[in-house]
């Protein structure tokens, strides 16, 4: 999930290339545009992953398992960090 600033970013017209749908959580309803398909890049590895966007500009990039995370092997450790920028 992505705020929705990163879409102009990206170039994505998200009311033209995007399915919208409501999400409900702990912070209430929101607005979610998602596009099925994208081709992302993380140092040496791409993927074509689904990425939702939602209607507000207040959340951090969250990278997500469906069709990403759950083509890796994923280790998480408490000792080592590492910072990604979006370009």
């Amino acid at each position: 999930l992505l705020p929705r600033h990163l879409a102009e970013r990206l170039k994505i017209d998200l009311n033209k290339e995007c399915q919208i749908f409501k999400t409900a959580g702990i912070g209430g309803e929101e607005k979610v545009y998602l596009k099925k398909n994208l081709k992302v890049k993380i140092g040496n590895w791409e993927r074509v992953v689904p990425v939702g966007f939602l209607d507000k500009e207040n959340i951090p990039p969250l990278l997500g398992r469906q069709g990403f995370l759950e083509t890796f092997e994923v280790l998480f450790s408490t000792s080592h960090t590492v910072s990604f920028g979006v370009k």
